[in-house]
């Protein structure tokens, strides 16, 4: 890394990550561990801190949530106590402490835990090599589906936002987009080994959430009740007669599920058949707390 910028507006923070080789920082929690690691170089390092995406903002067709906006505010903030699901999220995520500088597009856009892309002894093929060192190793924590690489993703925000219909607004140098959540996420492949559907010197500046569900709910497991990424987590959102569901750390990527057979498509390795019965039992538990009695 050879330079460090904190620009003092949105538009200078998009100039600054056009540059090649720079990288966005929100509260660093997972940026910090990648370049340790090795697993990012950046040239330069951009802080968004003072760029103006630390707010959340209400208006009469929902709410607009800065992508800097701290996890510990999300789990606060009175603007999101219609919304259940994404309260209890925020509040479950990591750690105090990690909550305390950990953003929402931070929590979004973290890549994988998976040991064997995290660990310097290994070059696995989500980090561009040949292997993926889990499926002939310990894969006991990966995920259910089948394909090249088995890692799972750990993002506590993504179902609870996704499920209660949030969008994602992008914004480049070079213009604006908007996107489903779950559109912002792609499987890797030979080509694009990435996790994310962005662009070079594209940047998640926020999420924007509908009016609020009728009822939604939260479910997780975790090896411990603080400092822990969900092993398996589970989302419901009802609007009406529709329910949406949707989890996390079961694929590569969050995942919507079908309500009637939250299981389907998902089968799982011989070291990871539990998480099938935790899957069913978490997306059995959030569906019965947003069905009417």
């Amino acid at each position: 890394m050879t330079s460090y910028v904190r620009p003092e507006s949105l538009d200078d923070a998009l100039v600054a990550l056009g540059e090649d080789g720079a990288v966005p920082m929100g509260g660093g929690t997972d940026l910090a561990g990648q370049i340790d690691r090795g697993i990012r170089d950046p040239t330069a390092l951009v802080d968004l801190g003072a760029s103006g995406l630390g707010t959340i903002e209400q208006d009469a067709d929902g709410l607009t949530i800065g992508a800097a906006v701290t996890l510990a505010t999300l789990a606060e903030a009175p603007e999101l106590e219609p919304y259940a699901a994404v309260r209890t999220a925020a509040s479950l995520a990591a750690s105090s402490l990690i909550r305390n500088v950990g953003t929402v597009g931070g929590n979004l856009c973290q890549h994988t835990r998976c040991w064997y892309y995290r660990g310097e002894e290994w070059h696995c093929w989500l980090g561009g090599g040949d292997t993926c060192y889990a499926q002939i190793g310990d894969h006991r924590k990966h995920n259910l589906e089948t394909g090249d690489c088995i890692s799972a993703h750990p993002s506590d925000l993504a179902p609870a936002l996704a499920a209660c219909g949030a969008t994602v607004e992008i914004r480049s140098r070079g213009g604006a987009r908007e996107l489903p959540l779950l559109e912002l996420y792609r499987r890797p492949t030979d080509e694009n080994r990435s996790l994310l559907a962005l662009e070079p010197g594209e940047l998640v500046v926020a999420v924007n959430l509908p009016g609020p569900p009728d009822a939604s709910a939260y479910e997780r497991v975790g090896e411990r009740a603080a400092f822990s990424f969900p092993l398996v987590s589970v989302a419901a959102a009802r609007r009406g007669d529709e329910t949406r569901l949707v989890a996390a750390g079961v694929a590569n990527i969050p995942r919507e599920l079908d309500t009637g057979d939250p299981l389907a498509g998902l089968p799982g390795n011989p070291q990871t058949l539990w998480k099938r019965t935790l899957l069913a039992t978490l997306a059995d538990r959030a569906l019965a707390a947003v069905t009417p009695s």
